[in-house]
């Protein structure tokens, strides 16, 4: 019985591994460019319940757009792509104690990719964000040197954009995250995430809830 289990664990394995292969063979990425813009937090007014006085802050705001194309088997111009992670990059105008620039990052997975037209996805920095990093209040686009997005299937990179062109955040020698900035993972969320999220309608693609 052990041994049907662990055959059947090892099958299950190779079939995942097998559609994550045919899956990234099956997408290709065009056009992809990132914009950066700043945002105040949205200000909604809803009866019966008591209102309080705050002040709206600056939120950094990322957006992709791009496009994808899909084979006939997959659907072609009127088929979707399930999913399609996207990890970006956000070098801000602060130090790490080593003294390396500090790099803010998040993965956003986007879910039901239709194949036509111009797409966006939106991602954020917070204004707390800014505050912890930049030790200072009223942190705004100006504070972020650099950005850039790899979007990727089953963790392997199709493409990127970036604010320069390159992959900033890359060793061009190892092919890995450079050691000369702090990485802080979980500084880029979703707008699912965000203040934002009941708007703008269907502009940009969905993050998938967690």
């Amino acid at each position: 019985m052990m041994r049907f289990f662990t055959c059947l664990a090892a099958l299950a394995l190779m079939t995942l591994s097998g559609n994550a292969q045919d899956a990234k063979s099956q997408i290709r990425i065009k056009k992809a460019k990132i914009a950066m813009e700043q945002q105040q937090t949205p200000q909604i007014q809803a009866s019966n319940i008591v209102d309080k006085r705050w002040k709206p802050k600056t939120w950094i705001e990322f957006d992709t757009e791009f496009e994808i194309d899909l084979p006939r088997t997959a659907g072609g111009e009127e088929g979707s792509f399930p999913a399609l992670e996207f990890k970006y990059y956000a070098g801000v105008n602060a130090q790490s104690k080593e003294r390396k620039t500090i790099v803010l990052t998040g993965t956003i997975t986007y879910q039901n990719i239709p194949a036509h037209g111009d797409l966006h996805a939106l991602a954020f920095i917070s204004p707390s964000t800014l505050k912890r990093v930049l030790l200072k209040d009223n942190g705004g686009k100006a504070d972020v040197g650099a950005f850039g997005v790899e979007i990727r299937v089953n963790g392997e990179v199709l493409t990127f954009a970036s604010s320069n062109g390159r992959a900033w955040w890359i060793d061009a020698t190892t092919k890995q995250p450079s050691d000369s900035f702090s990485f802080e993972d979980g500084g880029v969320l979703g707008k699912d995430k965000t203040p934002f999220a009941p708007f703008w309608g269907d502009y940009d693609v969905t993050p998938q809830s967690r």
